[in-house]
């Protein structure tokens, strides 16, 4: 009998199921006793291992390698959305110069929280397909799962996947794509060489229709129909399947009082899709804003995106505030703010988006002033598609600041060294190589699957 331990997955450097189970991770009404390993003969028997798995996939998106801080700051640092004020320099300060190599340990550490967030998505998936009990809810709980692998797939693609251009070009790179679990070696546990980005792609679009053909209308801290369909809307305009994209945007419910609700950065209530936090499942956002006492202050806002705000935005007061801080990530003592996986915001400029790139110009015009007025500013100017696009873009940086979208922006609209080339961080100028538009794989794990996993271009 092999004891499956709670231990870093990555694609090659560990066999075991990390299968960390954490009761205050996610949804408190579950009542489930905590457990740090499962036997590998039984796996997962009763509704009450299932329950405890879900909870445990959800505790590996909240890791402070991945969505607990790490994953939204390394790409909001290389955005310049983020200015690095602090002492981590071999990790977040590289980082924030578009000088990440290989060998960046943070980066390294992401990349394995990752594949070890989709381990136990794995692992749950096969597991609740045994349990025969008719009061377990296995469809709706294979859903959550599938819909939090594609989460992970969409992260980790967006990260180091792709082309120079962007996504969905002829060629793209993808990763190494397990949709097995990894518990006992043997031929599992082998190097996997990096699928095409068109069928990581793929396998994304499955997991998240399965998602939504079997989950419930819905928001909150657990995936349901509504945050796999903004998925779905999210990834097909990173891909530029704008029809898709709009299709999906539109199946999304609009949340009571959207267009008239103020953005204060405490409170979101377009949220679709929240990580919860609590004090004893904390996360690092506020004590990597905020001084002592309560924090390490890493992080500030940085200059181009405080510049960004049109005169009387009120967006700006979320964004920056006085002393090196923000409105999004306050609770220093407790650790405990929510982080906004999606939220309806987005749902909307998408749809304004897709609308200007397929020429449906008024929907795209109605979507966006919803945007513009909630923010306190005027109808927007713009009667072409090119100038609602830059306008669109504009807006969702400024509304979905801190929450690691404006670096997938730029890729996926191929101006990286349009915009970021003319601010030299570092001399040469990083931002004019464009193979850094990829973060490199990282050298652990080049090293451990040789002539197998190949390094992304020019690293």
């Amino acid at each position: 009998m092999n004891i499956v331990s709670v231990r870093r997955f990555a694609t090659r450097s560990a066999f075991v199921l990390a299968l960390g189970l954490g009761a205050g991770a996610c949804d408190k009404a579950i009542n489930v006793e905590p457990r740090n390993s499962v036997s590998s003969d039984t796996g997962f028997t009763t509704k009450e291992d299932a329950a405890a798995g879900l909870l445990g996939a959800y505790d590996a998106t909240q890791s402070a390698d991945y969505m607990g801080l790490a994953y939204p700051s390394l790409v909001d640092l290389i955005a310049g959305e983020i200015r690095f004020v602090g002492t981590f320099t071999t990790t977040y300060g590289v980082t924030a110069q578009n000088q990440v190599l290989p060998d960046n340990i943070q980066v390294g550490n992401t990349w394995s929280a990752i594949y070890t967030a989709i381990h136990r998505t794995n692992y749950l998936i096969q597991e609740s397909e045994k349990i025969s009990d008719p009061a377990f809810p296995k469809q709706s709980t294979i859903a959550q799962a599938r819909a939090l692998r594609a989460y992970h797939y969409m992260n980790l693609l967006a990260l180091w996947g792709g082309t120079s251009e962007g996504y969905g070009y002829t060629g793209g790179l993808g990763v190494p794509l397990r949709l097995k679990p990894t518990v006992d070696i043997g031929p599992d546990t082998k190097p996997i060489a990096r699928s095409s980005e068109a069928e990581v792609a793929a396998a994304i679009r499955a997991d998240l229709d399965y998602a939504i053909d079997n989950l419930a209308v819905g928001t909150g801290n657990r995936i349901t129909k509504n945050s796999a369909q903004a998925l779905r809307a999210r990834f097909e305009l990173r891909m530029r399947n704008y029809a898709d994209a709009l299709r999906f945007a539109n199946l999304v419910p609009v949340p009571a009082g959207f267009a008239t609700a103020v953005p204060t950065g405490t409170t979101t209530p377009d949220a679709i899709w929240q990580l919860a936090f609590s004090s004893t499942d904390q996360n690092s956002y506020a004590f990597y804003w905020y001084p002592s006492p309560g924090g390490r202050n890493e992080f500030d806002p940085g200059a181009a995106l405080a510049a960004a705000h049109p005169a009387g935005d009120k967006r700006l007061a979320v964004n920056v505030v006085t002393g090196g801080t923000n409105q999004k990530y306050t609770r220093t003592s407790t650790r405990d703010d929510p982080f906004n996986s999606i939220r309806y915001a987005e749902v909307a400029l998408t749809i304004a988006e897709a609308a200007a790139q397929t020429n449906d110009l008024a929907t795209a015009t109605t979507q966006l002033n919803i945007i513009r007025s909630r923010a306190g500013l005027s109808p927007t100017t713009a009667t072409t598609a090119s100038a609602l696009v830059a306008d669109i873009l504009l807006q969702r940086r400024l509304e979905l600041a801190y929450e690691g979208m404006y670096w997938f922006d730029l890729r996926r609209t191929n101006r990286v060294q349009s915009v970021l080339g003319t601010v030299p961080p570092a001399t040469p100028n990083a931002y004019n190589q464009s193979f850094r538009n990829l973060f490199p794989l990282p050298l652990r794990e080049i090293n451990l699957a040789t002539d197998i996993l190949v390094q992304n271009p020019g690293y």
